[in-house]
């Protein structure tokens, strides 16, 4: 069994000197979104009693970008000894090859009805919020991830989630 550490681990290797949209190493912006994601599925855990793992919540969300943005596969992963539910997880939340509106990638998402995806995706688009990763020619960004939250925040407590 993967812990948190081989998920960081996994991560660090994978997105070796990749920066984010801040310019910052891309592991700041994963490790910011672990840490909420660890947040958010403590809460469903332990407040809502929702079956979720926080700890594979958290290895999720340090692996969310890995299929997107380096060579690594699915496969890698499953050769790492990560639980099927993790890499389904961190399949879900990849960007599909074809282009696809963002919309429509979170339509996609909130359709699969995955919680844990849920919770990762919106600590990431939470992240993607912050005024250092949007560049102040880009209003439009912060327009299109806050409506994105507010739909995942409702498919989230659809599924019984009462966290923020």
């Amino acid at each position: 069994m993967t812990t948190i550490f081989d998920a960081h681990t996994f991560a660090l290797t994978a997105h070796a000197g990749q920066l984010d949209k801040s310019g910052e190493p891309c592991m700041r912006h994963l490790e910011r979104v672990a840490n909420a994601a660890l947040a958010r599925a403590g809460h469903a855990r332990l407040v809502d009693g929702l079956d979720i793992d926080p700890m594979q919540i958290m290895q999720a969300a340090l692996l969310h970008d890995v299929l997107e943005d380096t060579p690594r596969t699915a496969a890698d992963l499953r050769a790492a000894g990560f639980a099927p539910d993790i890499v389904r997880t961190v399949t879900i939340l990849t960007k599909p090859q074809s282009r696809t509106a963002y919309s429509e990638r979170i339509t996609t998402l909130i359709e699969t009805g995955d919680l844990a995806a849920f919770l990762v995706k919106m600590s990431d688009t939470e992240d993607n919020l912050s005024p250092a990763r949007i560049p102040p020619s880009a209003p439009f960004l912060r327009e299109r991830y806050t409506l994105a939250f507010a739909r995942l925040r409702a498919a989230a407590a659809a599924s019984g989630y009462t966290g923020r």
